[in-house]
């Protein structure tokens, strides 16, 4: 079925290989990693004492849904596929993972890989939601006094990192807490391929 928006998102990383987030291997390479630009999972964020001292239980609960794991089976295999490309030839060796021995073709032995292999990117949000947790100016509801002004009010995860977004989400909070009036609202132009209903893979 189609997306309306990119799934998954290509990560080139052209200067090393590195495993989960910060274990480089000691060797040149390249690698392309995916993720779900849109995941359907979702966590919990729960307190587990009165004492705000005691960290909170978070359980991210990936994996959780079939459209993540189809999502990153159809990235699995996009990205071997680019980078088996014939131009890629001269600057390739073997390829380090997955295990060329892995059957790709076999949904549940790519299925299982996804589940062992897969990480986290530090990207949590929209454990505080506006909408249901706080207001659009990130006052919390039922609370006098309190805001929260964080990528934890997203109301849904953004298709990208979330540095952007949670700076343009504080400064617009930033100004309602001063009363000052919203910028006026710009269309930029940009472009979407015409066939892009029928030519997502």
């Amino acid at each position: 079925h189609p997306h309306p928006h990119p799934h998954p998102h290509p990560h080139p990383h052209p200067t090393g290989c590195v495993v989960g987030q910060l274990d480089f291997l000691p060797r040149d390479g390249f690698q392309l990693h995916c993720s779900t630009m849109r995941a359907t999972s979702r966590g919990t964020l729960t307190l587990q004492s009165p004492d705000p001292h005691q960290a909170p239980v978070i359980d991210p609960n990936y994996l959780s849904t079939q459209d993540d794991i189809e999502d990153l089976r159809n990235g699995v295999r996009l990205a071997v596929e680019i980078l088996e490309q014939d131009a890629l030839a001269e600057f390739r060796g073997k390829r380090l993972s997955p295990d060329p021995a892995l059957d790709l073709s076999d949904d549940e032995v790519l299925d299982a890989w996804v589940r062992e292999t897969t990480h986290s990117a530090y990207h949590p949000c929209s454990t505080c939601a506006m909408g249901s947790v706080v207001d659009s100016a990130g006052a919390v509801k039922g609370v006098s006094n309190l805001r929260v002004v964080d990528a934890s009010i997203m109301p849904s995860v953004v298709s990208g990192n979330l540095n952007a977004p949670t700076i343009m989400l504080a400064e617009k909070c930033a100004d309602a807490i001063r009363g000052l009036p919203p910028l006026e609202a710009q269309e930029s132009p940009y472009w979407v391929h015409p066939d892009w209903e029928t030519q997502q893979r």
